[in-house]
């Protein structure tokens, strides 16, 4: 029988399959090797929470499986269709999946 984490797992790849924009690359800040496809969600204008509610922003979110990428740094670039996305914070993690609010390089 499956346990718990198990069914989470597969619930997460289900989503990430429906869901998913296509494959990215990370290239981390201290130049080692990239990280070469994973599966994100991309969410233009990202909408955050402040003191005075949700607000729109320019910034991109991204969003991963955290068993194809483990963690990401303030500074490091998602290389996705083309575009340079770079890493502001992570904003979310439940532990299984991540999103990362990032800016686009031109």
């Amino acid at each position: 029988m499956p346990t718990f984490g198990d069914r989470v797992a597969r619930m997460d790849a289900r989503v990430m399959r429906m869901l998913k924009n296509g494959c990215a690359e990370y290239q981390p800040l201290d130049g080692s090797q990239p990280v070469l496809g994973v599966e994100v969600m991309v969410d233009e204008n990202l909408m955050r929470n402040g003191p005075d509610g949700v607000f729109a922003t320019n910034a991109v979110g991204v969003t991963w499986r955290k068993c194809q990428l483990r963690d990401v740094e303030r500074g490091a670039v998602f290389v996705h269709a083309g575009r340079r996305l770079v890493i502001e914070e992570k904003i979310m993690d439940d532990g299984q999946m991540a999103t990362a609010a990032c800016m686009e390089a031109k």
